[in-house]
């Protein structure tokens, strides 16, 4: 695991949270950013793949460090 990469990810997501789509053998992991003013809309403007199998790892991760994982349910195809 990348924890560097990680945490560049989210280090300035919008109060904390931090979304999480799982699709498959992957996880994506967001950056979310506020615009628009006086910022109140959210928008999502990037997404890193990591292996599902870390998504234990990455959600302890985030909580040790204040961040709240918000895990989406799975993406249908």
């Amino acid at each position: 695991m990348d924890w560097q990469t990680l945490f560049a990810l989210v280090s300035n997501n919008c109060d904390k949270e931090v979304p999480i789509e799982i699709d498959h053998d992957l996880c994506y992991v967001y950056r979310t950013q506020k615009q628009g003013f006086p910022f109140k809309s959210v928008t999502t403007c990037q997404k890193t793949a990591f292996a599902k199998a870390e998504l234990h790892e990455i959600v302890e991760f985030l909580n040790n460090h204040g961040y709240r994982p918000n895990i989406k349910e799975e993406i249908k195809a």
